[in-house]
């Protein structure tokens, strides 16, 4: 036999070797599928391709020689591989539908723990329900997300002005600044941390305070002097001089405010809180809970002067959401005194924004520590949020309930509503001796001041048809009512009330000043606490006309100079004395130490009675030695004719 023949016959009985272990392992029922351990060889698929082309060189040398056995080799083979790839197949289904399966039980375990959290768990903290939008701060923002693709059509307000150039761009964490401010430059204001010393209580907190330099607290003098003397002259000349004085932006924000031009006067406000953020301390965050500070502190009252004003024009131009925001920045910087009576109005810019689930939140967090159960401003709020997140007839009578209750426990609200809104109430209610005028007319002055603020907040929201129609129908049933429970409440909250609110509340008086519901003697500090930490003495301004002047100088020493006469002017009392007038100015405002306007005030006034008394002295002398000279020229008269009498007698 020759080699090539003898090499076909091995071929053939490995042919036929392998047909039957192919035979064997379909005759098994269940074949058995091995798992490869240890790491998988990514070099298969190669070695598998090899063997496939191997096969096949092999196969068509069969056909040559072979034709019906390598045709049956081949068909088993075939099955075989076929067999491998079912139960490949079949495994990885297995696996697909398992993940899946697993998958689905961790989506069901994922809703039943949030169903458990809804009904369950703890409500959030204080300080999470207090955390600050960084992005709620920008009204023209706010506006913008509200109006959307409109925003363009409706508000023209990006004027070139407005854009920054190239390589430049808006810095400021609370506020950006614009292009056209005034460049950012030292004026002699900053900011310390406060010693611990003073807020023991405290201990986790970091206080801040606002600084004045020499040259500051000399402005800040000349301002207070003007402000007591509505002299807006100086004002004005302080604010040429110093674009980026705290107190004179409130004033300028305020004074165009009176003008109508909102938009100036909002500017003037946004310059002052930019300034301040960017000559704060390095390490102050205003949006930290933990960072405070102080109302008590003279310097820190101008930053929330001009916060609570943005707030007021966020909320003017139906910005609720910035003014919210702005709201708990004001109260988080001391949340303990609440100098500004955020409390008595942060629920209703949250109502005005929709936030219903914030004010249940916020009440059951704090109902305990600040009191919320006893101002009626949250207890109609939370009555509110719940009737606005009612979705059913049984939530809708808890809503019910909770108003009841409200007017209940303050019922001059609904009086206060009823004649704001110019609503004729039922019999019922106005038969009912606690829903009165007269009655709410006789509740404390704090608590009336409470209410007229709350009503004036949330009017256009009661003026909705069914919100109105909530109000009429629980004030009917509170007045209609003939459960004793309900009655003895009425009474009991009744003498509860006047212990309550004995006196008035320096800090809603304050707000009350702010929001102009009460008359206001200052802009730059309403209502000064009484136990406050000023470097700046009371100063003391005559009740004189004011008149006005040329320039800072003129201003200022015209206020710290009383007239005369009640009519002399500056320029008069310097024409009526002259050189020691000017003497005594130079010599006090140019010495190196810092100069009070009220020492030098009471100084000029003992220098110029000196003055007025050495005249009143030169002129009674000159009058007596006129009187005398003219005795002198009459006894001299009458001696010759005496001498003649002699000679003719």
């Amino acid at each position: 036999m020759s080699k090539s023949q003898i090499k076909r016959l091995h071929q053939q009985q490995e042919l036929e070797k392998a047909a039957a272990v192919v035979n064997q392992e379909d005759e098994d029922v269940e074949p058995v599928v091995v798992q490869r351990k240890g790491p998988a060889n990514r070099f298969a698929f190669f070695d598998e391709e090899d063997d496939v082309a191997s096969d096949k060189s092999e196969e068509a040398d069969g056909v040559d020689n072979n034709g019906p056995s390598t045709s049956d080799a081949k068909a088993s083979k075939n099955k075989k591989k076929k067999n491998k790839k079912k139960e490949k197949k079949a495994k990885q289904e297995h696996e697909e539908t398992e993940n899946e399966m697993l998958a689905r039980l961790a989506n069901l375990n994922m809703q039943e723990k949030q169903l458990a959290a809804t009904e369950d768990a703890e409500p959030p903290l204080l300080s999470e329900l207090l955390k600050v939008e960084i992005k709620m701060f920008d009204i023209f923002g706010e506006l913008k997300r509200k109006l959307g693709k409109t925003f363009k059509d409706v508000v023209i307000d990006e004027n070139d002005e407005n854009k920054w150039p190239p390589g430049k761009r808006a810095t400021g964490r609370i506020l950006k600044n614009k292009p056209r401010w005034w460049p950012d430059k030292s004026n002699g204001l900053s900011m310390e941390i406060v010693q611990p010393d003073r807020n023991k209580s405290s201990s986790m907190n970091t206080w801040f305070k606002i600084t004045h330099n020499s040259d500051y607290g000399e402005r800040e003098r000349m301002f207070l002097l003007a402000e007591a003397g509505h002299n807006v002259e100086i004002i004005q000349d302080i604010f040429a001089s110093s674009p980026y004085h705290l107190n004179c932006l409130l004033m300028m924000g305020h004074m165009s405010r009176m003008n109508d031009d909102l938009n100036t006067g909002a500017d003037f406000i946004e310059r002052g809180i930019w300034f301040v953020d960017q000559h704060s301390h390095p390490t102050f965050s205003p949006f930290n809970w933990t960072h405070r500070m102080s109302y008590l502190d003279f310097e820190n009252r101008a930053f929330y002067l001009l916060l609570h004003r943005h707030m007021l024009n966020a909320a003017g131009k139906r910005c609720f959401e910035t003014a919210f925001n702005t709201g708990k920045l004001i109260f988080k910087l001391d949340p303990s005194h609440d100098a500004l009576a955020m409390l008595s109005i942060i629920d209703t810019y949250a109502l005005r924004a929709k936030l219903y689930t914030w004010i249940e939140q916020f009440y059951s967090a704090a109902c305990d520590l600040k009191n919320l159960d006893s101002l009626p401003n949250w207890q109609y709020s939370k009555a509110l949020a719940k009737f606005f997140l009612a979705k059913t007839d049984e939530e809708m009578d808890q809503a019910r309930k909770l108003l009841c209750e409200a007017i209940r426990k303050f019922p001059s609200v609904v009086a206060a509503l009823l004649d704001l809104l110019q609503i004729h109430p039922d019999s019922a209610v106005m038969n009912c001796k606690f829903l009165t005028a007269a009655s709410a007319e006789r509740e404390p002055d704090s608590l009336k001041i409470l209410v007229k603020i709350y009503a004036k907040q949330t009017e256009e929201i009661w003026k909705d048809p069914a919100v109105l129609l909530f109000l009429e129908q629980s004030a009917q049933a509170v007045a209609a009512t003939q459960s004793l429970s309900e009655r003895l409440e009425l009474e009991d909250w009744a003498e509860r009330r006047p212990k309550y609110y004995s006196g008035r509340s320096p800090n809603v008086e304050r707000l009350a000043q702010l929001l102009e519901v009460l008359p206001t003697a200052s802009i730059s500090n309403p209502v000064p606490p009484k136990n406050g930490r000023t470097p700046y003495k009371k100063l003391y301004v005559p009740n004189v006309p004011i008149r006005p002047d040329q320039s800072l100088v003129a201003g200022l020493l015209q206020s710290i100079a009383p007239y005369f006469d009640g009519e002399e002017t500056f320029y008069n009392q310097l024409a009526r004395y002259g050189n020691e007038f000017s003497q005594f100015l130079s010599h006090r405002f140019l010495a190196r130490a810092p100069v009070d306007p009220e020492e030098v005030a009471i100084e000029w006034a003992g220098r110029r009675e000196e003055l007025d008394e050495a005249r009143r002295e030169a002129r009674r002398r000159q009058r007596q030695q006129e009187a005398g000279e003219i005795i002198h020229l009459d006894s001299d008269a009458e001696e010759p004719r005496g001498n003649q009498d002699g000679q003719s007698n």
